[in-house]
């Protein structure tokens, strides 16, 4: 009573302000310490079971037989051997069981014994066990036993034989000891044992047992996968000038599995859509489509609780889908990712990771775990962020990498060059063209598309990317939007090689549209050649197509790019325009278009071309053809092709025409 009374009186002499705080400061030690102990609990842990030889009730217990014709069997264990893998084969998977020795001190090798730990029955000692001898000289560990699982275990246990002492009561030369660590728990038998803590015995000195008379069982509880379990065996007791030896032996091993399990959780990376949008999460089996375990969270804005699956017992064998709906909310207008562990180790549970796939009506999305066995600890956490819709691209220099551009060049560094004009962004081999001023990309609805929609204008980046980020909400119902980009009017690349305008098709669950390119190139990269020769004659030609062709002959015997020279009025110049597409998109609405010289030499007369029969011809059966409005026999003026297309195939992409034309000469007065 006088203590109490001290102690209330210490307590009063304080000020109440101190007194609150130190309270309030310790009731915060406590639960700081809850919570923390609480954070590092593993949910999956089975409750403690140390009862010897079982497993607990609806889990599987794998036996190691002390003596057997098949593995696995203690009866394998070689002599010398300080480790061996026991496995067990199912269907669901392999299940390892490892034992191994180590620290082994003070071998005994007389009476012809095999070398420790060897599997043997040594008569009054062991029987069918895993033994080792030693010589009691000093007071030492003997060795450590380390046994371990590649699966989380609900239990692991195993049976220690003849640990005692001698059984003489005037000399005591051993005592014999063994403690179990990892949380493991010894039984024992008071007559020959002494036990501290229940995870340590010691034989009593001068009681020694007889074959199977004091055996202990050895037992862990839950542990996870390849988690170590550990005893060590010791000598407690030396008498100097006495030699003796003793053995202990360990046999019937075994583990547990529980059934599978799984947790699944729920978080929300940014704010909801809605404030009052929820999400339901559903464990379902795949066969049957049969509930089993589900929430719905709760909370809002960027707060959300109630959001995880109690521990959940599966069954081995099933398939299950996990489904995700929306309450109060629309589904599409969150991406969701999920993630899934698992703790245990060899087993043949499948599941992936990655963006969880959606119905055809967008009102729900599922993943799947399939082949679940004993002993998995399987943990998913479904994700959802705010859909962020992503539309990118480049602006680029489609020019294949080409040097020293050159308009009318049509040699293999053009023709051979799959890259050139080709309507798509090569990289490496192409770059993007830097940013110059009022260049600019801009996101629209579609031309023909109705509604509202706000217009955004990024520039374009000095490696030639653009990019816009928008809402769901900012999105909406369109199925579709249109970039188009604005090149400046003293734009150097002004020469397309895609459309300035792109249409993006708008698909469920999708959010990333990259590469919406445009492709450019500088006027000397231009895809479209105009080559232009001629053939002088005295007028006399009657078929333009029996005319050879040989630019870089004479142009008195064939169509030459060659300069002629001498011209007289009254002769005859017949012309071949070639139209070549150098690069590898299609060209379409093509015209050639010519006008015939009328202009006054230094003698002040008119010279004059006129166009003359034969009648203009487009080489390939016809075409090019010539246009309506395209000068006539007998006048000055423009010839004029109607449109044509050229292909980016050997065979499609030459077209040419051909014309005749005479000079004349007028003296001005």
């Amino acid at each position: 009573m006088h203590k109490a009374q001290h102690f209330l009186d210490l307590v009063s002499s304080r000020t109440s302000g101190s007194y609150l705080y130190q309270l309030l400061s310790l009731m915060g030690f406590v639960i700081l310490l809850l919570v923390s102990n609480f954070a590092v609990a593993n949910p999956f842990a089975t409750p403690n079971d140390f009862s010897a030889e079982s497993c607990p009730s609806g889990h599987k217990k794998y036996n190691i037989a002390n003596n057997a014709s098949t593995a696995p069997s203690l009866s394998s264990w070689k002599s010398g051997e300080e480790l061996r893998t026991f496995t067990f084969n199912e269907n669901s998977g392999s299940k390892v069981f490892t034992i191994s020795f180590s620290d082994i001190e003070d071998i005994y090798l007389g009476n012809g014994r095999s070398k420790s730990p060897f599997y043997d029955s040594l008569n009054g000692v062991t029987s069918s066990a895993i033994t080792l001898s030693h010589i009691s000289t000093t007071v030492k560990t003997n060795h450590s036993l380390t046994v371990q699982v590649d699966r989380s275990v609900s239990k692991i246990g195993y049976k220690i034989q003849d640990l005692d002492s001698t059984g003489s009561s005037n000399q005591i030369p051993y005592i014999e000891e063994a403690e179990a660590f990892n949380n493991g728990r010894l039984t024992y038998f008071p007559y020959f044992h002494e036990i501290t803590n229940n995870s340590k015995v010691t034989g009593r000195a001068g009681r020694n047992c007889s074959v199977n008379e004091c055996n202990i069982d050895a037992t862990w509880p839950y542990s996870t996968a390849n988690s170590p379990v550990v005893l060590k065996h010791r000598n407690t007791r030396s008498d100097r000038g006495l030699t003796s030896t003793h053995s202990v032996g360990y046999s019937d091993f075994y583990f547990c599995l529980a059934p599978p399990k799984i947790i699944v959780n729920k978080l929300l990376d940014g704010s909801r859509v809605d404030g009052d949008d929820q999400f339901r999460i559903e464990l379902r089996r795949t066969d049957n489509n049969t509930f089993v375990e589900a929430f719905t969270t709760s909370g809002s804005g960027a707060v959300i609780s109630d959001n995880t699956t109690t521990v959940t017992t599966l069954t081995e064998g099933v398939n299950y889908t996990v489904t995700e709906q929306t309450i109060n909310g629309n589904l599409l207008d969150y991406q969701t990712t999920y993630t899934c562990s698992n703790a245990t180790t060899g087993t043949d549970v499948v599941f992936s990771s990655g963006e969880m796939a959606v119905n055809n009506a967008g009102t729900r999305r599922t993943f799947a775990i399939n082949n679940v066995s004993y002993g998995d600890e399987i943990t998913c956490t479904i994700t959802n962020t705010p859909a962020s819709y992503t539309f990118s691209g480049f602006v680029f220099n489609d020019n294949g990498n080409v040097l020293s551009p050159s308009k009318d060049d049509i040699s293999s560094k053009y023709l051979s060059n799959s890259f050139y004009f080709n309507g798509k962004y090569d990289s490496p081999t192409e770059s993007g063209i830097p940013f110059t001023t009022g260049h600019t990309v801009t996101l629209n609805k579609c031309t023909t598309d109705s509604g509202t929609f706000s217009p955004q204008t990024v520039n374009i980046g000095n490696d030639g990317t653009y990019s816009f980020s928008l809402t769901a909400a900012q999105v909406g119902s369109y199925t579709r939007l249109c970039v188009t980009q604005n090149e400046p009017s003293n734009y150097t690349y002004s020469v397309d090689t895609t459309s300035n305008v792109l249409q993006i098709d708008i698909t469920n669950s999708k959010y990333n549209y990259p590469s919406n390119n445009f492709g450019d190139v500088v006027q000397e990269n231009s895809a479209l050649v105009l080559i232009k020769s001629q053939y002088v004659h005295d007028c006399s030609l009657n078929n333009l197509a029996t005319i050879g062709v040989n630019y870089d002959g004479s142009a008195s015997s064939a169509y030459s790019t060659k300069p002629i020279s001498d011209i007289i009025p009254g002769q005859c110049i017949a012309y071949r325009i070639e139209a070549i597409n150098r690069g590898n998109v299609s060209l379409a609405d093509i015209i050639i278009k010519d006008t015939l010289q009328s202009r006054n030499d230094s003698n002040n007369s008119s010279i004059t071309s006129t166009l003359v029969n034969p009648t203009p011809i487009g080489e390939n059966s016809g075409t090019p053809s010539f246009a309506t409005n395209s000068v006539s026999i007998g006048n000055n003026g423009t010839v004029t092709t109607n449109t044509f297309s050229l292909g980016a195939t050997t065979a499609t992409r030459r077209q040419a025409i051909r014309f005749n034309t005479k000079y004349g000469t007028t003296i001005s007065n």
